[in-house]
């Protein structure tokens, strides 16, 4: 997916550049056009041809790789040139070189021409099948007993109507040998009249599929066409308790053919999919099994029957056996491959010793290849604006935990998204990342409060099948001793004998090349001005690793930053105080910009002052003032946290009606109340948090006014003002998580389960004061979670009494943590209200420990 990559990043820089008020004129606008219309061009061509599997189209998609590659250094270096004032007017020996590219460009889209026509216009997929997966079916069992019992009880219990039950998850997961289980399983052989097993696949055929299901039923095998091959289904089936099952399902189209061939008989029957895209799950809206890794135990109870079925595994072979086992990383398929390939070779500690060290040894082999072919199915799929994005998954580290934020940050960096006139590029690559979640290609680590994702990871043999693609494409260009592709080259390793590529971070001493083109970077300690040079930067991140009294207490950015006219994120740990130019509101390429304490200038006004329409993202600002001027500057901003003494500062929030997530924190005054009332315009909020703003309590009827309010934190003894809360007047009716802690002087909470309508978790701190929780809170239905902690003793009984009351009504669904100081605080309370003896599943006694 080099051609995507490359197409797509040079029409950002094209875009990017147009939009820069210093170089808007920097390219000819003849060529400018020309470019475009080509780019445009190649882009069509490579999203409906890249699979065509010749020659000929891999020669072609090269090509245009290459020419898009070039163009991009072309422009890009003038840029870098026009800001730093090296050029004031067009080079002529960049237009002649420019104008050479574009001349190759047409004679490659005569090429592309020819290549389509030849084609007939139609992007053809190759097929695959994956029957591998079903040859393992009785080993690989180990450990799905519980997804059986599951399945079998859906398949022969109620309801009559027919059902459609999916069976979800990632290749070589298991899905093929589960279905099998089920279907030769002897209940279901008993309990169904007719069962039909059909292998659909990527490229299916409509009319083979029903030709299949047939042949299961003892059908007809005449040369039919498909409505005929329907109907006679159709008539074998009706009034016949029957089960189908669907395996490798990659789109919903195959079901919306042949509906209709089965029919809703009223009588148990059962049509099983197997899939692993969450879209198909979706679209049938049924229920769904869906499948996991296998936990260590199970694994290495999968391996060992196969490795060894009719005996044990010998003592000397099995801490290196587990570590082997555990390299796979509960995968069935990746198991049960290497223990067959081990059962059948040398039994010596020398050579599992050596398999243990490189696992590819194994995965690389004739056998192990399956595995990767299997999983290579999930990227062939893949649309090509996807491909390039998974691709780049392979420069993160084994088990690395990766933010979502920053991954997407990185794809926008490197311009892999493509726009559009609807989305920003963070909200298009957020729907790209859920995308791969759904392909089971990305898997979820954790979840932010409001159910986004936070961070991911990467099977450490997906993570392989990634870096062998990128090698193979040349998506990534490495070199043992110096790097081709410098865009990306802080995240490639120098020095790799194997010629795959890692992530490192390097210092600025380290780095051993020119960075004219080098677009992220990411380093430890060294010099921050150092990397100020590097013009064409998008993304710099500086941490600073020193600590104690080598600190650096404060640090200036210089006003050259400005020459870094594509930055687009900006993010620096370790400082406790860097202070920020005027030029920085000069930046208008900046999205992101998270500093551990920022202090920022107030904006110098005049009648062309630069609107930084891109910002989203603006953190830790120090004594910010959120004037009219500042707001006009930032319309789009998407993440606000800031401090400030000013009363007046939440007078100009509510024109940032773009604001999602408002951190604010009051500080130095004495003086009592800030409105709220501007509040009440950002219709667009998600997440509020409020610290020592002195806000009355009848404050609270304008944050519930908000309408996508999902999350609400209010911190600090001066937060809020008064010793009643009465929430009849509130209707929060979006609020999932609310957070109140320190609030000393808060006693009455006066609440009911229709004032907070779908509150999922409830966490009260630091409440000396307050008498009890209302015992309404725990009425409302979506609410999964109470905590506890510090508080009041009566706070804590009435969150037991919550608790008790909710299951004596049949809901066990209620989690409720109490948190103690320390451990004696916790058994001294219990010991108080007789609770030593005291269980309850629902609800946990915890301490913080000293």
């Amino acid at each position: 997916m080099a051609a995507y990559a490359s197409l797509v990043s040079l029409l950002n820089t094209m875009e990017k550049i147009q939009a820069h008020p210093l170089l808007s004129t920097c390219l000819d606008k003849y060529q400018n056009e020309s470019l475009r219309t080509k780019v445009d061009f190649f882009l069509d061509f490579v999203e409906h041809y890249s699979d065509a599997g010749s020659r000929e189209a891999d020669d072609l998609l090269r090509r245009i790789a290459f020419v898009a590659h070039a163009a991009e250094d072309i422009t890009e270096c003038e840029a870098a040139d026009r800001v730093r004032a090296v050029s004031t007017k067009k080079s002529l020996q960049m237009l002649l070189r420019l104008q050479r590219i574009i001349d190759g460009m047409f004679s490659i889209e005569e090429k592309v021409i020819k290549f389509k026509e030849e084609m007939g216009c139609i992007n053809r997929q190759p097929s695959y099948s994956t029957s591998s997966a079903a040859s393992v079916k009785t080993a690989a069992m180990v450990g799905f007993d519980g997804y059986l019992v599951q399945l079998l009880d859906q398949l022969t219990g109620q309801p009559p109507e027919r059902r459609i039950i999916s069976i979800v998850g990632m290749g070589g997961i298991g899905k093929t040998t589960l279905a099998r289980n089920v279907y030769e399983n002897l209940l279901t052989v008993q309990h169904f009249d007719v069962r039909a097993w059909v292998t659909v696949s990527q490229d299916y055929n409509a009319r083979e599929i029903l030709k299949e299901a047939l042949s299961c039923l003892g059908g007809l095998s005449s040369n039919i066409d498909k409505d005929q091959l329907g109907e006679e289904l159709h008539k074998t089936l009706y009034g016949r308790r029957y089960l189908i099952i669907l395996d490798d399902v990659w789109s919903v189209e195959v079901w919306d053919r042949m509906n209709f061939f089965f029919p809703e008989n009223n009588n148990g029957s059962r049509i099983v999919v197997t899939t692993r895209l969450s879209e198909v799950v979706d679209y049938f809206s049924s229920s769904a099994v869906a499948l996991s890794f296998l936990d260590d135990s199970k694994s290495w109870e999968l391996f060992c029957e196969k490795t060894f079925p009719q005996e044990s595994c010998p003592l000397e072979l099995e801490d290196i056996g587990k570590k082997i086992v555990n390299k796979c990383r509960g995968l069935p398929l990746a198991i049960v491959v290497i223990g067959g390939l081990l059962g059948k070779s040398s039994r010596t500690q020398e050579y599992w010793e050596k398999i243990g060290n490189d696992i590819s040894l194994i995965l690389n082999s004739r056998e192990g290849n399956k595995v990767l072919s299997i999983l290579y199915l999930s990227y062939k799929h893949l649309p090509a604006c996807l491909k390039s994005c998974f691709l780049y998954l392979g420069l993160f580290p084994e088990d690395c935990d990766i933010r979502v934020s920053e991954l997407i940050k990185l794809w926008v960096a490197e311009g892999f998204i493509k726009p559009n006139t609807h989305q920003s590029l963070e909200e298009i690559a957020e729907g790209y990342v859920k995308e791969l979640i759904d392909r089971s290609l990305l898997l979820v680590r954790g979840f932010r409060p409001h159910k986004r994702f936070e961070t991911c990871c990467v099977h450490d043999l997906v993570r392989d099948l990634s870096i062998k693609i990128a090698a193979k494409e040349d998506f990534v260009c490495v070199r043992r001793h110096f790097t081709v592709d410098e865009r990306t080259a802080s995240f490639y390793s120098q020095n790799n004998s194997s010629g795959l590529v890692h992530p490192q971070i390097f210092t600025a001493k380290e780095r051993p090349f020119k960075s004219r083109s080098l677009r992220v970077l990411a380093h430890c300690s060294g010099s921050l001005d150092y990397n100020l040079r590097d013009v064409s930067l998008r993304y710099l991140y500086h941490e600073s690793t020193l600590v104690g009294l080598n600190r650096i207490r404060s640090y200036n950015l210089p006003s050259s930053i400005s020459n870094l006219w594509s930055l687009q994120t900006l993010k620096i740990t370790g400082i406790v105080k860097v202070v920020a130019p005027a030029e920085i509101w000069e930046m208008p390429q900046l999205r992101h910009v998270d500093i551990g304490s920022l202090h920022l200038p107030h904006p110098r006004g005049n009648r062309d002052a630069i609107v930084l329409r891109n910002l989203q993202t603006l953190r830790r600002v120090k004594q910010f003032q959120c004037s009219k001027e500042v707001c006009k500057r930032i319309p789009n901003i998407k993440e606000l946290e800031f401090d400030s003494s000013s009363r007046r500062t939440l007078y100009n929030i509510g024109s940032l009606t773009k604001l999602e997530s408002l951190r604010y924190s009051a500080c130095g005054s004495s003086r009592p109340h800030y409105s709220t009332k501007n509040l009440r315009f950002l219709s667009s909020l998600r997440e509020l948090s409020l610290h020592g703003c002195k806000l009355l309590w009848r404050d609270m009827k304008t944050l519930g006014s908000l309408p996508r309010l999902q999350v609400l934190n209010l911190s600090g003894r001066k937060s809020l003002v008064g010793s009643k809360w009465d929430s009849s007047e509130e209707r929060f009716l979006s609020l999932k998580h609310l957070q109140v802690y320190g609030c000393v002087g808060l006693i009455c909470w006066i609440a009911e389960c229709s004032h907070f309508l779908v509150l999922e978790t409830l966490s009260l701190s630091g409440l000396s004061e307050l008498e009890e929780i209302p015992l309404g809170v725990g009425d409302i239905a979506t609410l999964e979670r109470i905590d506890v902690s510090y508080c009041a003793e009566s706070v804590y009984i009435s969150a037991i009494k919550i608790v008790e009351e909710q299951e004596s009504l049949g809901n066990h669904g209620l989690q409720v943590e109490l948190n103690f100081f320390d451990q004696e605080d916790a058994k001294e309370f219990k010991e108080k209200f007789r609770l030593e003896g005291f269980t309850n599943q629902n609800l946990r006694f915890t301490y913080t420990a000293r």
